[in-house]
């Protein structure tokens, strides 16, 4: 049987409380039991002995459950020490990945990785600069390090140990600092949603696949060595993924949307590269801000005011994402430009002409459906038909056929497959851009068939006599431009479309489903689109900047280049219809004359005095092509009949008398 008890609390100087037992009915109270205890209160007479209530069952004795001070004093221990534990393991890992952190931005410090933009330009010599100055630098911090330790070793046996010791400590110390900052910039937003941030580790790249149904497990994907890596210009992550086995790059760039939703990012913040010679390994990008949402850049020829070379520079067409030159080079080129209205397709128009403009030996042929975005180069024009005339734009490009085969009969004669510069100049020919603004005017109406067809004929041969191709179109679709004569553009450049069909017009079919479709530019993201030119794939960019004024300045800068140079389109007043007029007075009466008897009365003019007979035939080449000099068979002074190089009447008539 049990006994009932009270629990009394112990002293200052008990440990435990007492526990006193109740007496029973039987029980018979002994001099060492006291009856009960009195407050100390009290007076002892007005305390009434409580009487127990009687148990209704057997008594029991319970046990209690007491903890010390020691207890809970090893107990707080135990807390401190189980935070302990992570907090070391964390400051450890912080350090050493800090300091990996560290050691790599120092690699790329020395070898000018942040210079790789300006390598990539052709730049070497300046980036071998940085990297030997850089190098100089290191070793003298190495040598200064190296000559305290012996001056401290000289001192003190211990001393040398200290400069190593504080500069290993200093390295982790702040790695731990730079690693626990990236650690906190990695995750955005609240503790619900978790982004990948701009500092992420493998892990959180591998998981990326998995999220995107690419890989089942994270042990399936592999982040090539050196891992995750930082770069500066712009500021972003980059790394190379293998992918599980059996996967492509075609087969993984598809999923890119899903990737960027998994890594909280916007689509136009990952981008997914090739791995030359591995079909299955993926360069992931990422830049810290929206790239297409930057503020404007100004294109490179805003503000130029010297001549343009089309056949050694490359149109400067803008930037792509990752802060590169964007660009191409025209001859043996054709361009094809499409976008929905309001997407950038006049400025990236503009930068071609601007550029084509700022030569003075190439001739424009423009043709403008609308009549009023061309005006600008109206008066540095050889030809221009700048108003919604179909049968105009057919004998345009008609004419321009006639010249494409003059000019291949001529190569043909001397054995020559391709135009190039310096024959070029020898022959007298100049580049001819022909570009046609707002195709569907034309393409839509009854002379469509036939102006298409002229059109791929002139796109096919042209490029390799010096003529250059160039549309544009702001309702890319089959019924616009066939895709016969689509496939012949060499360079196209696809603004924001509204279908991924629209997009396949421009590039080339299947290119949407391979991840590189125009609809996924953002719409606000103005000037941004797909530049499919030099490479084997298209890449993001966009466009260089230039406003109407920009346009009217360079192409007046472009007029007084050409004016200087002598090739400005035949006005009244131009040399060459000057120098077509004093030759014809020349002649007189006569229907041809031989270079000879025709030099001496040009003469006479004092502007064309000193000239020869080889520059007479370049700059009459110059004035109309099919003004050259040609075997006459004339009779000399005495009546011999004999052939020699001259000029007939009716070639000088029909250049003075030809078209703008």
């Amino acid at each position: 049987m049990t006994r009932p008890f009270h629990l009394i609390p112990g002293g200052a100087d008990e440990e435990r409380p007492q526990v006193v037992l109740l007496p029973e009915d039987d029980d018979e109270p002994t001099a060492q039991e006291p009856p009960h205890r009195l407050p100390a209160n009290r007076p002892h007479q007005d305390v009434d002995r409580p009487t127990p209530p009687k148990p209704k069952g057997p008594r029991e004795v319970l046990a209690v459950v007491t903890r010390t001070r020691g207890d809970l004093a090893l107990r707080t221990d135990r807390v401190r020490n189980s935070r302990a534990v992570p907090i070391a393991k964390a400051a450890a890992r912080h350090s050493t990945l800090g300091s990996a952190r560290i050691l790599g931005a120092w690699w790329r410090w020395l070898t000018a990785a942040d210079h790789a933009q300006a390598l990539s330009m052709g730049k070497g010599e300046f980036v071998e600069a940085i990297r030997e100055r850089r190098r100089k630098v290191a070793l003298w911090s190495a040598g200064a390090l190296g000559a305290g330790d012996l001056w401290g070793w000289a001192h003190d046996w211990w001393a040398p140990w200290m400069p190593p010791a504080g500069l290993v400590l200093g390295v982790l110390t702040v790695g731990g600092i730079v690693e626990s900052i990236a650690a906190a910039k990695a995750t955005d937003g609240d503790d619900t949603r978790r982004a990948i941030g701009t500092h992420p580790n493998s892990k959180a790249v591998r998981r990326l696949f998995v999220a995107g149904k690419l890989a089942k497990t994270i042990d399936e994907v592999r982040v090539v060595a050196p891992g995750v890596m930082r770069e500066n210009n712009p500021p972003a992550w980059t790394c190379v993924v293998e992918l599980p086995d059996g996967t492509t790059y075609d087969e993984a760039l598809p999923k890119r949307p899903k990737l960027a939703a998994s890594a909280g990012v916007g689509i136009s913040r990952l981008y997914m590269d090739p791995v030359d010679d591995h079909e299955g390994r993926v360069r992931l990008w990422s830049p810290d801000r929206d790239p297409l949402s930057a503020p404007k850049v100004d294109c490179d020829l805003k503000g130029r005011t010297t001549a343009v070379d089309v056949w050694t520079e490359r149109v400067p067409l803008g930037l792509s994402v990752r802060g590169e030159q964007m660009g191409f080079s025209m001859p043996g080129r054709s361009w094809l430009v499409g976008g929905e209205p309001e997407a950038g397709k006049s400025v990236a128009c503009n930068i071609l002409l601007c550029f084509a403009a700022l030569d003075p030996h190439v001739k424009l042929w423009l043709v403008d459906g609308k009549g009023v975005d061309l005006l600008d180069y109206e008066d540095l024009a050889d030809r221009a038909v700048l108003r919604p005339d179909p049968q105009a734009v057919l004998d345009l490009i008609n004419e321009a056929r006639e010249e494409m085969e003059r000019r291949g009969a001529e190569l043909q004669k001397l054995r020559v497959k391709k135009l190039t510069k310096a024959l070029a100049q020898d022959l007298g020919w100049s580049m001819l851009v022909f570009h046609i603004d707002e195709l569907a005017y034309f393409t839509k109406s009854e002379l469509g068939k036939k102006i298409e067809d002229a059109g791929r004929d002139l796109t096919s041969r042209g490029r390799f006599v010096g003529i250059y191709s160039s549309a544009a179109t702001q309702r890319p679709g089959s019924d616009v431009v066939d895709t016969g004569w689509r496939d012949l553009f060499s360079i196209r450049l696809a603004m924001r479309c509204t279908t991924p069909q629209a997009s396949d017009m421009i590039l080339g079919q299947g290119w949407a489903k391979r991840g590189y479709n125009a609809q996924l530019i953002d719409p606000l993201q103005r000037g941004s689109g797909l530049l499919y030119a030099e490479g084997s794939r298209p890449i993001t960019g966009r466009t260089g900047y230039l406003d109407d004024d920009d346009v009217t300045r360079l192409t007046r800068v472009a007029y007084k280049l050409r004016a200087e140079a002598g090739t400005l389109p035949l006005s009244e007043d131009s040399p060459q219809r000057r120098l077509l007029r004093a030759c014809l007075e020349a002649m007189g009466e006569a229907d041809r004359m031989w270079t000879q008897d025709l030099l001496p009365r040009v003469h006479k003019v004092p502007e064309f005095a000193g000239l020869d007979d080889v520059e007479l035939a370049r700059r009459l080449r110059e004035c109309q092509p099919e003004v050259t000099p040609t075997a006459l068979w004339l009779a000399d002074s005495d009546g011999t009949k004999r052939s020699r190089n001259g000029y007939t009447r009716a070639d000088l008539v029909a250049a003075l008398e030809r078209r703008r």
